[in-house]
């Protein structure tokens, strides 16, 4: 016989989800600077002791959401490999937009915050930034291997120069993500063009 759970606040498992699920959305709306442990707490629908217990200050909560986060990402950056570059770089980028759905402003918003702070910024970078240029870097030296792309192709600008038309359009459409995913397949063709044999 299974034991329904009582109303009222979640149990520890959950409570650990919800309240770093929490801290994710608010890092992305309010960024490190705005965040604090009592929105949290009430967005999480959990006490603030339950927080402070695991988490004694706000930016322990935040490394840990973000470590969270980081896991979870981990698990859709499988380099696609559709036979084509172009087929690859499109589908990467679908598999990108539905994970950062709702948090698409995490990213611009913690690396300008963690320009002042090297170990904040280096967190950032592991558990946002390379999860997400590692797979698209991976499609474009095989791209290259193909011969699809240019032999002397500078990887590391070349994915510089694949994401920011995105960042840029992320900022200045405010987040819209139905104009970003209009942008993707002309993007990625313009890009393939220029970086064709």
């Amino acid at each position: 016989m299974t034991e329904t759970r009582k109303p009222g606040r979640p149990r520890s498992a959950e409570a650990h989800q919800a309240i770093l699920g929490t801290t994710v959305e608010l890092l992305a709306s309010e960024g490190l600077r705005g965040l604090s442990i009592e929105r949290v707490a009430e967005r999480a629908g959990v006490g603030k002791t339950t927080i402070y217990r695991r988490w004694p200050t706000k930016r322990e909560l935040a490394e840990a959401a973000l470590q969270a986060l980081f896991a979870r990402l981990e698990s859709v950056s499988d380099v696609p490999d559709t036979g084509t570059v172009r087929g690859d770089l499109l589908e990467a980028a679908a598999i990108r937009m539905r994970a950062v759905s709702g948090t698409q402003f995490l990213l611009p918003r913690l690396t300008l915050e963690s320009e002042s702070d090297p170990a904040f910024h280096r967190l950032v970078n592991k558990t946002l930034i390379q999860p997400t240029r590692a797979p698209v870097i991976a499609v474009l030296r095989r791209g290259v291997e193909r011969g699809e792309l240019r032999s002397d192709l500078d990887l590391e600008l070349a994915g510089d120069l694949f994401f920011g038309p995105f960042l840029y359009r992320l900022l200045v459409s405010r987040g819209n993500m139905k104009e970003i995913a209009r942008m993707v397949e002309p993007a990625v063709d313009h890009f393939l063009r220029a970086a064709a044999p």
